[in-house]
Protein backbone atom coordinates (compact mmCIF):
# COMPACT_ATOMS: atom_id res chain seq x y z
CA UNK A 1 0.00 0.00 0.00
CA UNK A 2 1.32 3.69 -0.64
CA UNK A 3 1.64 6.15 1.62
CA UNK A 4 -0.94 8.06 -0.05
CA UNK A 5 -3.37 5.81 0.21
CA UNK A 6 -2.38 4.99 3.82
CA UNK A 7 -2.83 8.56 4.77
CA UNK A 8 -6.34 8.82 2.41
CA UNK A 9 -7.40 5.79 4.96
CA UNK A 10 -6.47 7.44 8.03
CA UNK A 11 -8.59 10.92 7.34
CA UNK A 12 -11.45 8.93 6.43
CA UNK A 13 -11.32 6.24 9.62
CA UNK A 14 -11.04 10.10 11.45
CA UNK A 15 -14.32 11.10 9.96
CA UNK A 16 -16.25 8.37 10.28
CA UNK A 17 -14.99 8.46 14.40
CA UNK A 18 -16.26 12.25 14.63
CA UNK A 19 -19.77 11.46 12.96
CA UNK A 20 -20.09 8.23 15.30
CA UNK A 21 -19.00 9.97 18.42
CA UNK A 22 -21.46 13.07 17.96
CA UNK A 23 -24.21 10.60 17.17
CA UNK A 24 -23.76 8.88 20.25
CA UNK A 25 -23.47 12.13 21.81
CA UNK A 26 -26.74 13.45 19.65
CA UNK A 27 -28.96 10.52 21.45
CA UNK A 28 -27.36 10.84 24.88
CA UNK A 29 -28.57 14.29 25.27
CA UNK A 30 -32.37 13.56 23.70
CA UNK A 31 -32.36 10.47 26.06
CA UNK A 32 -31.63 12.76 28.90
CA UNK A 33 -34.35 15.08 27.78
CA UNK A 34 -37.52 12.96 26.55
CA UNK A 35 -36.65 9.98 28.72
CA UNK A 36 -37.30 8.76 32.30
CA UNK A 37 -35.41 8.54 35.16
CA UNK A 38 -36.05 5.91 37.88
CA UNK A 39 -34.44 7.27 41.49
CA UNK A 40 -35.47 5.74 44.22
CA UNK A 41 -34.59 8.01 46.80
CA UNK A 42 -36.42 10.82 45.57
CA UNK A 43 -40.88 10.84 45.75
CA UNK A 44 -42.54 13.00 43.78
CA UNK A 45 -46.12 14.01 44.39
CA UNK A 46 -48.89 16.49 42.80
CA UNK A 47 -50.86 18.95 44.84
CA UNK A 48 -54.29 20.05 44.97
CA UNK A 49 -55.09 23.68 45.78
CA UNK A 50 -58.12 23.53 47.75
CA UNK A 51 -61.19 26.07 47.85
CA UNK A 52 -62.07 28.14 50.71
CA UNK A 53 -64.85 26.27 53.00
CA UNK A 54 -67.69 27.22 54.81
CA UNK A 55 -69.27 30.57 52.79
CA UNK A 56 -71.58 33.03 53.89
CA UNK A 57 -73.78 35.84 52.57
CA UNK A 58 -76.21 38.22 53.97
CA UNK A 59 -78.03 41.16 51.91
CA UNK A 60 -78.20 44.51 53.22
CA UNK A 61 -79.42 47.78 51.63
CA UNK A 62 -77.04 47.93 48.63
CA UNK A 63 -74.65 45.45 49.77
CA UNK A 64 -73.91 42.18 50.25
CA UNK A 65 -71.30 40.59 52.76
CA UNK A 66 -69.94 37.36 52.26
CA UNK A 67 -67.28 35.55 54.50
CA UNK A 68 -65.76 32.04 54.63
CA UNK A 69 -62.75 29.92 56.12
CA UNK A 70 -59.45 30.26 54.54
CA UNK A 71 -58.14 27.60 52.25
CA UNK A 72 -55.98 24.79 53.73
CA UNK A 73 -53.41 25.25 50.65
CA UNK A 74 -50.39 26.66 52.50
CA UNK A 75 -49.32 28.55 49.50
CA UNK A 76 -52.28 30.24 48.16
CA UNK A 77 -51.91 33.84 47.49
CA UNK A 78 -55.60 34.71 47.93
CA UNK A 79 -59.36 34.41 47.68
CA UNK A 80 -61.59 34.99 43.78
CA UNK A 81 -64.75 35.82 44.26
CA UNK A 82 -67.00 34.64 41.80
CA UNK A 83 -70.85 36.42 40.92
CA UNK A 84 -73.73 35.65 39.18
CA UNK A 85 -77.47 36.64 39.02
CA UNK A 86 -78.28 32.45 38.13
CA UNK A 87 -78.35 30.08 40.41
CA UNK A 88 -75.84 27.16 39.36
CA UNK A 89 -73.83 30.35 37.17
CA UNK A 90 -72.24 30.74 34.82
CA UNK A 91 -69.97 33.02 37.20
CA UNK A 92 -67.89 36.25 36.70
CA UNK A 93 -64.88 37.50 38.89
CA UNK A 94 -66.60 40.40 40.91
CA UNK A 95 -63.45 40.83 43.67
CA UNK A 96 -60.07 39.27 44.57
CA UNK A 97 -58.73 39.47 47.97
CA UNK A 98 -55.32 39.07 49.58
CA UNK A 99 -53.52 38.10 51.65
CA UNK A 100 -55.05 34.17 51.75
CA UNK A 101 -56.07 34.62 55.37
CA UNK A 102 -58.50 37.47 54.85
CA UNK A 103 -62.36 35.49 55.26
CA UNK A 104 -64.55 38.39 53.71
CA UNK A 105 -65.22 40.68 51.36
CA UNK A 106 -68.18 43.27 50.91
CA UNK A 107 -69.82 43.39 47.30
CA UNK A 108 -72.10 46.55 46.01
CA UNK A 109 -73.96 45.44 43.07
CA UNK A 110 -77.46 46.94 42.12
CA UNK A 111 -80.66 45.69 44.03
CA UNK A 112 -81.45 42.06 43.40
CA UNK A 113 -80.41 38.49 44.56
CA UNK A 114 -77.65 37.13 43.60
CA UNK A 115 -75.30 33.47 43.70
CA UNK A 116 -71.71 33.54 44.77
CA UNK A 117 -68.93 30.69 44.52
CA UNK A 118 -64.84 31.12 46.03
CA UNK A 119 -61.93 29.82 44.90
CA UNK A 120 -58.50 30.30 46.06
CA UNK A 121 -55.06 30.98 43.68
CA UNK A 122 -51.44 31.16 43.45
CA UNK A 123 -50.10 32.97 40.32
CA UNK A 124 -52.33 31.89 37.42
CA UNK A 125 -53.38 28.09 39.63
CA UNK A 126 -57.12 27.97 40.71
CA UNK A 127 -59.04 25.62 42.45
CA UNK A 128 -62.26 24.13 41.90
CA UNK A 129 -65.24 26.28 43.50
CA UNK A 130 -66.68 26.32 46.58
CA UNK A 131 -70.08 25.99 47.44
CA UNK A 132 -72.60 28.18 46.04
CA UNK A 133 -74.25 31.04 48.90
CA UNK A 134 -76.82 33.53 48.42
CA UNK A 135 -78.05 37.06 49.31
CA UNK A 136 -80.10 39.75 47.77
CA UNK A 137 -78.99 43.50 48.05
CA UNK A 138 -82.03 45.59 48.43
CA UNK A 139 -82.77 49.03 47.40
CA UNK A 140 -85.23 52.08 48.87
CA UNK A 141 -88.08 54.33 47.23
CA UNK A 142 -86.23 57.33 48.87
CA UNK A 143 -88.75 59.70 50.46
CA UNK A 144 -91.77 60.11 49.19
CA UNK A 145 -94.14 62.97 49.39
CA UNK A 146 -98.30 62.31 49.57
CA UNK A 147 -100.87 64.24 47.31
CA UNK A 148 -103.56 63.94 49.25
CA UNK A 149 -105.49 63.89 52.50
CA UNK A 150 -108.18 63.84 54.68
CA UNK A 151 -109.03 64.17 57.83
CA UNK A 152 -110.93 61.53 60.10
CA UNK A 153 -114.62 62.73 60.97
CA UNK A 154 -115.90 60.50 63.21
CA UNK A 155 -114.65 59.28 67.10
CA UNK A 156 -111.67 61.36 66.77
CA UNK A 157 -111.82 64.77 69.20
CA UNK A 158 -113.11 67.61 66.90
CA UNK A 159 -113.64 65.45 63.93
CA UNK A 160 -111.52 67.81 62.07
CA UNK A 161 -107.77 66.66 62.03
CA UNK A 162 -105.64 69.34 60.85
CA UNK A 163 -107.78 72.03 60.01
CA UNK A 164 -105.73 74.62 58.41
CA UNK A 165 -103.68 73.65 55.34
CA UNK A 166 -103.33 70.00 55.41
CA UNK A 167 -102.04 69.66 52.37
CA UNK A 168 -98.93 71.67 53.03
CA UNK A 169 -97.86 68.26 55.09
CA UNK A 170 -97.06 66.77 51.25
CA UNK A 171 -94.25 68.28 50.86
CA UNK A 172 -91.03 69.51 52.64
CA UNK A 173 -90.87 73.38 53.45
CA UNK A 174 -93.53 74.29 51.84
CA UNK A 175 -95.91 75.70 54.98
CA UNK A 176 -97.39 73.52 57.58
CA UNK A 177 -100.62 72.07 58.73
CA UNK A 178 -101.82 72.97 62.04
CA UNK A 179 -104.36 71.59 63.98
CA UNK A 180 -105.75 73.88 66.70
CA UNK A 181 -107.43 73.13 69.86
CA UNK A 182 -106.55 69.29 69.27
CA UNK A 183 -109.40 66.80 70.60
CA UNK A 184 -112.15 66.71 73.47
CA UNK A 185 -110.30 64.72 75.77
CA UNK A 186 -106.86 64.61 78.25
CA UNK A 187 -105.68 61.18 77.73
CA UNK A 188 -102.89 60.51 76.17
CA UNK A 189 -104.09 57.18 74.48
CA UNK A 190 -103.28 56.98 70.78
CA UNK A 191 -106.74 55.12 70.68
CA UNK A 192 -108.78 57.26 72.75
CA UNK A 193 -111.77 58.75 70.68
CA UNK A 194 -111.54 62.04 71.95
CA UNK A 195 -108.21 62.67 69.84
CA UNK A 196 -108.04 64.58 66.95
CA UNK A 197 -106.81 62.52 63.60
CA UNK A 198 -105.60 63.15 59.91
CA UNK A 199 -104.81 60.74 57.15
CA UNK A 200 -102.61 61.45 54.52
CA UNK A 201 -102.34 59.01 51.45
CA UNK A 202 -101.12 58.93 47.43
CA UNK A 203 -97.53 58.81 47.67
CA UNK A 204 -97.15 57.02 44.36
CA UNK A 205 -95.00 54.58 45.60
CA UNK A 206 -94.15 51.81 42.96
CA UNK A 207 -92.47 48.73 43.85
CA UNK A 208 -92.10 45.57 41.25
CA UNK A 209 -94.61 42.78 41.75
CA UNK A 210 -92.87 40.02 43.78
CA UNK A 211 -90.70 42.17 45.54
CA UNK A 212 -90.17 41.61 49.24
CA UNK A 213 -90.99 44.18 51.78
CA UNK A 214 -87.85 44.46 54.47
CA UNK A 215 -88.99 47.49 56.30
CA UNK A 216 -91.47 50.62 55.84
CA UNK A 217 -90.07 54.31 57.38
CA UNK A 218 -92.64 57.61 57.86
CA UNK A 219 -90.95 60.66 58.72
CA UNK A 220 -92.60 63.49 60.68
CA UNK A 221 -91.56 66.81 60.74
CA UNK A 222 -93.80 68.48 63.47
CA UNK A 223 -93.93 70.41 66.57
CA UNK A 224 -96.14 72.00 69.37
CA UNK A 225 -97.18 75.65 71.02
CA UNK A 226 -95.99 74.35 74.05
CA UNK A 227 -94.34 71.01 75.40
CA UNK A 228 -97.23 71.21 78.30
CA UNK A 229 -98.97 68.24 78.18
CA UNK A 230 -96.92 66.62 76.71
CA UNK A 231 -97.76 66.30 73.08
CA UNK A 232 -96.53 63.89 70.26
CA UNK A 233 -98.04 61.67 67.68
CA UNK A 234 -99.17 58.54 66.77
CA UNK A 235 -98.84 56.82 63.34
CA UNK A 236 -99.98 53.65 61.76
CA UNK A 237 -100.62 52.29 58.42
CA UNK A 238 -103.42 50.65 56.71
CA UNK A 239 -102.88 48.28 53.27
CA UNK A 240 -106.25 48.06 52.50
CA UNK A 241 -107.80 51.81 52.04
CA UNK A 242 -108.23 52.78 55.91
CA UNK A 243 -110.45 49.47 56.64
CA UNK A 244 -107.65 48.08 59.08
CA UNK A 245 -104.69 50.05 60.70
CA UNK A 246 -101.48 48.82 62.45
CA UNK A 247 -100.78 49.35 66.05
CA UNK A 248 -99.92 52.73 66.66
CA UNK A 249 -95.88 53.73 66.68
CA UNK A 250 -95.33 56.72 68.98
CA UNK A 251 -92.74 59.65 68.36
CA UNK A 252 -90.79 61.35 70.90
CA UNK A 253 -92.39 63.93 72.71
CA UNK A 254 -92.31 67.50 70.59
CA UNK A 255 -90.75 70.44 71.86
CA UNK A 256 -91.84 73.80 69.69
CA UNK A 257 -89.32 73.74 67.65
CA UNK A 258 -89.63 72.01 64.31
CA UNK A 259 -87.89 68.27 65.07
CA UNK A 260 -87.97 65.07 62.56
CA UNK A 261 -88.43 62.00 63.77
CA UNK A 262 -88.30 58.73 62.03
CA UNK A 263 -91.27 55.92 62.62
CA UNK A 264 -89.82 52.50 61.67
CA UNK A 265 -86.98 51.46 60.05
CA UNK A 266 -85.32 49.76 57.07
CA UNK A 267 -86.15 46.51 58.46
CA UNK A 268 -89.44 47.17 59.93
CA UNK A 269 -92.83 46.41 58.40
CA UNK A 270 -94.99 47.50 61.41
CA UNK A 271 -96.33 43.81 62.53
CA UNK A 272 -97.13 42.43 58.86
CA UNK A 273 -96.16 41.27 55.99
CA UNK A 274 -96.63 43.75 52.72
CA UNK A 275 -97.06 42.41 49.32
CA UNK A 276 -96.28 45.36 46.48
CA UNK A 277 -99.71 45.95 46.03
CA UNK A 278 -100.62 46.89 49.29
CA UNK A 279 -98.46 50.09 48.85
CA UNK A 280 -100.15 51.52 45.47
CA UNK A 281 -102.80 54.83 46.08
CA UNK A 282 -105.35 52.94 46.11
CA UNK A 283 -104.46 50.72 49.43
CA UNK A 284 -101.92 52.20 51.52
CA UNK A 285 -102.39 55.36 54.14
CA UNK A 286 -100.88 56.67 56.93
CA UNK A 287 -103.35 58.29 59.84
CA UNK A 288 -101.74 61.09 62.33
CA UNK A 289 -103.14 61.01 65.58
CA UNK A 290 -102.22 63.93 67.59
CA UNK A 291 -102.02 63.29 71.60
CA UNK A 292 -101.71 65.74 74.63
CA UNK A 293 -103.11 65.53 78.16
CA UNK A 294 -104.42 69.10 77.34
CA UNK A 295 -106.75 70.49 74.56
CA UNK A 296 -105.77 73.16 74.65
CA UNK A 297 -102.53 72.18 71.88
CA UNK A 298 -101.87 73.54 69.04
CA UNK A 299 -99.97 71.04 66.85
CA UNK A 300 -97.92 71.82 63.34
CA UNK A 301 -96.84 69.21 60.87
CA UNK A 302 -94.90 70.33 58.13
CA UNK A 303 -94.24 67.04 56.41
CA UNK A 304 -95.14 63.35 56.94
CA UNK A 305 -93.31 61.25 54.43
CA UNK A 306 -92.57 57.80 53.41
CA UNK A 307 -89.80 55.47 52.39
CA UNK A 308 -90.09 52.14 51.72
CA UNK A 309 -86.83 49.05 51.38
CA UNK A 310 -87.55 46.44 49.59
CA UNK A 311 -85.85 43.70 47.38
CA UNK A 312 -86.78 43.19 43.90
Amino acid sequence: MSVRRLQLGIAWLAIILTAVSSLAFVGYSLALFGGSLANGSNTFNTGTMAAPTAPSANGSLATITLNWTATSTPYATGTRVLRSSTSGGPYSQVGQVTPAGTTSYIDAPISGTYYYVLRSYYQSWESANSSQVSAAASTQTGYLDCSANAAVTSGSGDNNGYQTNPGNACANGSGNASDASSGTGTSTSCTATGKDRHIFYDYGISIPTGSTINGIEVRTDAWADSTSGIPRLCVQLSWNGGATWTTNQTAPNLTTSETTNILGSTSDNWGRTWSATELNNTNFRVRITDVAASTARTFSLDWVSVQVTYTP
